[in-house]
């Protein structure tokens, strides 16, 4: 039986009542007061096998401090510290009557009296690098396969699958809006990264196994597409041929939490890895519908360029009523499903493991206007990296609209072509520059904890917001220099293939 392990701690904490105690032996160590929670999750744990806890401590007093494991005390509790002069090593025996389960657990530790009481005279100590191994379920790793026309089912089946909301922003209709979206939990994004980091990894199996364990509605399945003879790793709700059917949910924010078998439809997204990708690009598609023909742009786009990865959203951006706690500008009240504009989502969450991942890939993402925003009305294909570009700082943008313009011209043989601009004037440029876009915050440098505040980027970035005209969104136009083609056709020309 295999195991894995979770550091629920690994900052100095001292307990007890007595700040700066310890500075002549450690000073500055952090000062928790007398009871604090830390939480942590196992993912993939078999609940029924016994576990133990590794950890340093110091200057401990007695055994009547409490120490518990999801509301359960540990047995032998804080071993007594032998000499405060000295740190000690403990391993502590976790059973299954602890219950421990793959995201949600809570370690709970309280300084007491040498009586048990919370009285004055409560013990100071200190603990340190908290560490619990644990048996993981016996589960099969093989992944699910799926074989066919990888095109068809991204574009056909899985999209079909999403429930269409008619209208946008203010106009949506509230009839389509049935609250179909769940919210995850902190917790469960803090499992859901380590899903993209084995994802990454190239660890399947594993993947596979950590996203059942957070809902079993997903799975990594092995994809190989007939027409090309390439595989993918896709991560998405259900199988091929078998997608949960959605479900209405009371207006309002909902979240499901346990039991991981609860089949209820998330729509958290699909995420698809090729195996053996030809560009260091990752695209995403965050506004299905909404943003016409952006999801269909992105497949097309991911899989004719070859691509790493593909990150679609796996809602309707206005699905739920319920606002984006995040800040939003006064043109537009967005919506908690709105992945690019809520960042506590599994599409953020999978953004932020995949750009942290190197520091070659570049990321585009697809997005579409009807150009009625204010200096949006003459420009089909606006790239923005949400900073005041300069040739010397964004030199990739400009080669970018300079390969798509290029290439409409080319095509459009004398006829109208797409007019390209990248936002390097903050007075005058389209105002589309997805600057409030969470993803784009993440990657100029913002933490994940400050994505939300409501502040520009500022700082260049390898994500580009690839903000559309109608007709540079679409299959075809009457205009054979104006349709996604060439947009695609640009950024062929732009980031050149890996070398084998």
């Amino acid at each position: 039986m295999a195991t894995n392990f979770t550091v629920i701690l690994f900052q100095r904490q001292h307990f007890g009542n007595e700040p700066g105690t310890f500075n002549d032996i450690e000073p500055n160590v952090p000062f928790a007061g007398s009871t604090k929670d830390f939480s942590f999750d196992c993912p993939g744990v078999n609940p029924s096998e016994t576990a133990f806890l590794m950890f340093q401590s110091r200057d401990v007093d007695h055994q009547r401090n409490i120490f518990q494991i999801n509301g359960v005390d540990v047995f032998g509790g804080l071993p007594a510290s032998p000499s405060r002069d000295a740190w000690n090593g403990n391993i502590l025996l976790i059973e299954s009557h602890h219950q421990l389960r793959a995201t949600g657990n809570v370690l709970h530790v309280e300084s007491r009296n040498s009586s048990g009481g919370s009285g004055d005279d409560i013990d100071d100590f200190i603990i340190d690098n908290v560490v619990i191994v644990y048996k993981t379920a016996d589960l099969s790793w093989v992944l699910p396969a799926a074989t066919g026309d990888f095109a068809a089912f991204l574009t056909k089946e899985l999209m079909d699958s999403i429930p269409k909301v008619r209208g946008s922003g203010r106009d949506v209709n509230p009839d389509d809006q049935r609250n179909q979206y769940v919210l995850p939990t902190a917790s469960q994004l803090t499992s859901w990264r380590a899903v993209f980091q084995s994802l990454l990894a190239g660890a399947g199996g594993l993947a596979h196994l950590q996203a059942r364990m957070i809902s079993s509605t997903y799975n990594v399945i092995q994809f190989l597409d007939t027409p090309t003879g390439r595989t993918y790793y896709v991560l998405m709700e259900g199988v091929p041929g078998q997608i949960p059917a959605p479900v209405d949910h009371r207006s309002g924010s909902v979240t499901i939490t346990e039991p991981p078998a609860d089949c209820t439809r998330r729509g958290w997204g699909t995420y698809v890895f090729a195996a053996q990708p030809q560009r260091a690009l990752s695209l995403s598609a965050p506004h299905l519908f909404d943003d016409a023909e952006t999801e269909i742009e992105a497949v097309e786009a991911f899989l004719r360029l070859g691509a790493r990865i593909l990150l679609i959203a796996g809602t309707d951006r206005d699905q739920n009523r319920a606002e984006a706690p995040c800040a939003h500008p006064v043109e537009r009240q967005f919506l908690e499903a709105d992945v690019s504009h809520t960042a506590e989502s599994v599409f953020q969450i999978a953004f932020e493991e995949i750009y942290s991942s190197d520091t070659s890939t570049w990321h585009l993402q697809f997005h579409g206007n009807a150009s009625t925003q204010r200096g949006c009305e003459d420009v089909d294909v606006f790239l923005s990296n949400g900073v005041e570009a300069t040739r010397a700082t964004h030199a990739t943008l400009y080669t970018l609209a300079e390969n798509i313009e290029e290439t409409s011209k080319a095509k459009a043989a004398g006829g109208r072509v797409l007019k390209v601009d990248v936002y390097d004037d903050a007075q005058n440029d389209c105002i589309l520059r997805g600057t409030d876009n969470m993803q784009m915050r993440f990657a100029s440098g913002r933490p994940h904890a400050s994505i939300c505040l409501g502040k520009d980027p500022e700082e260049p970035s390898r994500f580009v917001h690839v903000e559309q005209s109608r007709d540079a969104r679409r299959a075809e136009t009457p205009d054979p220099g104006r349709n996604r083609g060439v947009v695609v056709d640009g950024i062929l020309k732009t980031f050149p293939q890996l070398s084998s």
